[in-house]
């Protein structure tokens, strides 16, 4: 302890084989006063995400309790699926007479079985669905037993918006709507105008129900939005699945979308047929009156057959033999796509064989024979089957009944085809050579026959033809009529659905996953958004570009209880009455292998062995605003200094909270304020402290006008005093934005060491604070980061060593 008179310090001897170690303070690097790098690293994000840890786990809560809360209160669904295939009904009823299937250019590239899908999603479609089930009433409230409905009809004009409500007593049902009332036993109908419903018996547990009529494109759009369709693989074969909240309207559902499919399928084609039968009945009509009226002339002709002159039977004859001209040339023509098609059919199956043949098959010519074009669609029919079989994930070998089966098939029609096609051109080269027979008999009859003749000759040939047309004509009526009265369509039901019984699986794993992500992807979308609207000091590269400073150091949490292995020196800790001194916040030293101690044993380090700077022995600490730490980092700090063999002085400046004498467990009084003002000698106010070579002078008592005090001569008299005995004086002085006792304090010593705290100082307010110290001339040589709330993070990875550390000493000791 140094020796005093009056109030005079006088040092105490220094041993000189120790020379006095000298500080060095670290300057400002020009570096911090340039721009930042934009962007956030990595681990910045982590550390945003912990920080904001809470609002991660309420945005997950949130969303994963709303999902389960809408499963919760979602109605159960059930699903039924009935099977149906699509075929060529028509073709396989009226055999070859039915027509086959006209393609254009386009047809070649058009899916029919995804073209008869559409057909099935139809509105069309739906609506005898929801005609049939009378979909348009709908109970207001779910859960109303389908299986007690036996039937409902809901006409075209009931309005929208009526409710029905029904009461069911022991033996009938009582119904109500629009202030009609009417009552039925259970299995006859309750008509009430525009609603008729058909209960088969009283529902359980349902006393009353009220129903409500919707509009009839709603209820279109719902049946349609509750029927999905999908084709079973390398099949015709078309699943349809109806989802609803009862599994007797689940059931119903489908095989009303089954049956509504077939209809309208047979009801298309036999529009198709009627509309065909139709035009040839036109036609026939028109032809009819042709024929009559050519019969007519030729009988006329007959009986004036003196009027004609020589050269009008001239002229009749060349326009005959003109005709048969272009009657051959098309003749011939039609000849030469047979004998292709023949050809064609005689090379096989190759694919340009193929090509060929199909080309040939869609000419006008070969589609209006109707018995090779129902040939060439059978064999299509046959070879699309065997590719069905022999290709994709399931196909079967060419030696598989099956297959041998269509192989004989499509042969036995390409040989029918093939017969047909010569039949067809033989017949052709036929009438080729009737013509060039007529047409030689009328080149000679110019000269031989009379002009009479002649006339009388065009004239019946004239009526033969169009009898030939009216026969074909009326054949082709006849094919219509027997196509139109085929009952069948494309559609052909394999299997109706069944009850569906269990419950359709919502989806809740699916589901909560999907809101476990969701709430994560929101929790740390704002834990960002938050971090980057929080003004407050989060990061270090936010200190040193607010404050154009270095970070000297990061303090972990701190005042947590002594580790067992700093139980040997609580008796060091006590005070002489042999109670426990105030020293919970004194980590360098109660415990010394803690994260905090070993964080400002760093900070010592720093500024001890700093290579550039000016020599310090007196050093400021201070901070932006309150209850940042910097009593905590002083008291600490001044510690460990001692802790290295140094002389230190910690003086108490922050007059108005001082706190420092009792992080030491000291007196507050005698001590600054007495010794300034002249009543107590600075020998009295200087106390020693627990820490050996640490001297404490205390805040002692609060004046007025504290500024002035401090910013007295005395002050400077007693820092150069104290600064020439002791290695090193630390002064703890209020907050730079608080008061003005830092700046004056901060212009009296060497170096000036800034505390802020992560998560709570704003970065305006450090850079206003290191402004003003600046402006005074104060030299701030670091800033010390107060983390005590993990607002950075990176503290914890290193705990695990010291705490390993401190169980080894413990276990060394005992």
């Amino acid at each position: 302890m140094p020796e005093f008179q009056g109030n005079r310090l006088l040092p105490e001897p220094v041993p000189s084989a120790q020379p006095s170690p000298v500080l060095r303070g670290v300057p400002t690097p020009e570096r911090y006063g340039s721009a930042v790098e934009e962007g956030i690293p990595l681990d910045e994000y982590v550390a945003a995400l912990r920080r904001y840890a809470w609002l991660i786990v309420a945005a997950v809560l949130l969303s994963m309790g709303f999902v389960w809360y809408k499963l919760q209160r979602q109605v159960p669904q059930y699903a039924a699926a009935s099977s149906v295939r699509l075929v060529n009904a028509r073709e396989e009823m009226a055999g070859d007479i039915a027509p086959g299937q006209v393609q254009d250019a386009q047809g070649w590239y058009t899916d029919p079985i995804l073209s008869q899908i559409q057909l099935l999603r139809s509105r069309a479609v739906a609506a005898e669905v929801v005609d049939s089930l009378g979909l348009r009433l709908r109970p207001t409230s779910p859960g109303f037993p389908r299986s007690a409905i036996r039937s409902i009809h809901v006409s075209p004009g009931a309005p929208s918006g009526d409710t029905v409500s029904f009461t069911f007593r022991a033996d009938r049902v009582e119904a109500r709507m629009r202030g009609r009332a009417v009552a039925a036993a259970y299995g006859q109908p309750l008509d009430l105008g525009a609603v008729a419903v058909t209960f088969g018996g009283r529902p359980v547990g349902v006393p009353t129900a009220t129903f409500q009529v919707i509009n009839h494109q709603e209820a279109v759009l719902g049946a349609l939005g509750a029927m999905n369709v999908s084709q079973v693989e390398m099949t015709n074969h078309i699943t349809i699945q109806y989802v609803a909240d009862d599994p007797v309207l689940a059931q119903q559902g489908a095989n009303a979308f089954a049956a509504a499919f077939r209809d309208v399928s047979m009801r298309s084609a036999q529009t198709l047929s009627r509309r065909r039968r139709q035009f040839v009945e036109e036609q026939l009509r028109q032809t009819d009156g042709l024929l009559l009226v050519a019969q007519r002339q030729l009988s006329d002709f007959r009986r004036g057959v003196r009027a004609f002159s020589p050269r009008e039977k001239f002229r009749v004859t060349e326009e005959g033999l003109a005709g048969f001209r272009l009657q051959r040339q098309d003749l011939l023509s039609e000849k030469q796509i047979y004998d292709q098609m023949a050809r064609g059919l005689a090379s096989g199956s190759g694919r340009e064989s193929t090509e060929q043949v199909a080309a040939l098959a869609a000419s006008p010519e070969v589609s209006a024979n109707a018995g090779i074009a129902a040939l060439y669609t059978t064999l299509l029919r046959y070879q699309g089957d065997r590719d069905s079989l022999t290709t994709g994930r399931w196909s079967r070998a060419a030696s598989n009944p099956d297959v041998q089966q269509l192989d004989s098939l499509i042969t036995t029609y390409r040989g029918r085809l093939m017969r047909a096609v010569e039949a067809r051109s033989d017949a052709l080269a036929a009438r080729i050579a009737v013509l060039d027979q007529v047409m030689s008999e009328d080149a000679a009859s110019i000269t031989e026959l009379p002009e009479a003749e002649a006339d009388e000759m065009r004239l019946s040939r004239e009526v033969e033809t169009l009898q030939k047309l009216v026969d074909d004509l009326r054949r082709e009526q006849q094919e219509a009529r027997i196509d139109e009265a085929v009952q069948a369509g494309q559609v052909d039901i394999v299997d109706l659905a069944m009850d569906p019984g269990a419950v359709i699986d919502p989806g809740t794993k699916r589901r909560l996953l999907f809101a476990l992500l969701i709430g994560l992807m929101l929790g740390a979308g704002g834990a960002l958004v938050l971090d980057r609207l929080n003004t407050a000091i989060s990061r270090r590269e936010d200190v040193e570009t607010a404050m154009r400073a270095p970070v000297v150091a990061v303090i972990p949490r701190l005042g947590e209880p002594p580790r067992a292995a700093s139980r040997l020196g609580k008796a060091k800790l006590l005070g002489r009455g042999g109670e426990p001194e105030r020293t919970e916040q004194l980590v360098a030293v109660n415990d010394v292998q803690s994260a905090g101690s070993q964080a400002y044993r760093k900070l010592r380090t720093h500024l001890m062995f700093a290579q550039h700077g000016m020599p310090m022995r007196t050093l400021l600490v201070t901070s932006p605003g309150a209850s940042e730490g910097k009593t905590t980092v002083t008291a600490n700090l001044a510690a460990t200094f001692a802790q290295q063999g140094l002389r230190v002085c910690v003086i108490d400046a922050d007059l108005r909270r001082a706190r420092l004498h009792g992080v030491y467990g000291l007196p507050r009084a005698p001590g600054l304020t007495e010794v300034l003002l002249g009543e107590v000698p600075l020998d009295e106010a200087l106390r020693p402290s627990k820490v050996d070579k640490l001297h404490v002078l205390a805040a002692g008592r609060l004046v007025p006008h504290v500024s002035e005090l401090l910013g007295g001569p005395g002050m400077g008299r007693l820092m150069r005093v104290l600064s020439g005995v002791y290695d090193l004086v630390v002064v703890d002085t209020p907050p730079v934005l608080a008061a003005a006792d830092a700046e004056i304090l901060g212009a009296q010593s060497d170096a000036l060491l800034m505390v802020v705290r992560a998560g709570q100082t704003e970065r305006h307010s450090a850079q206003h604070a290191a402004e003003q110290l600046r402006a005074v001339g104060a030299r701030i040589v670091g800033i010390v980061l107060n983390d005590p709330d993990q607002k950075i993070g990176g503290h914890e990875k290193y705990a695990y060593y010291y705490d390993s550390y401190t169980d080894e000493v413990e276990a060394d000791r005992a």
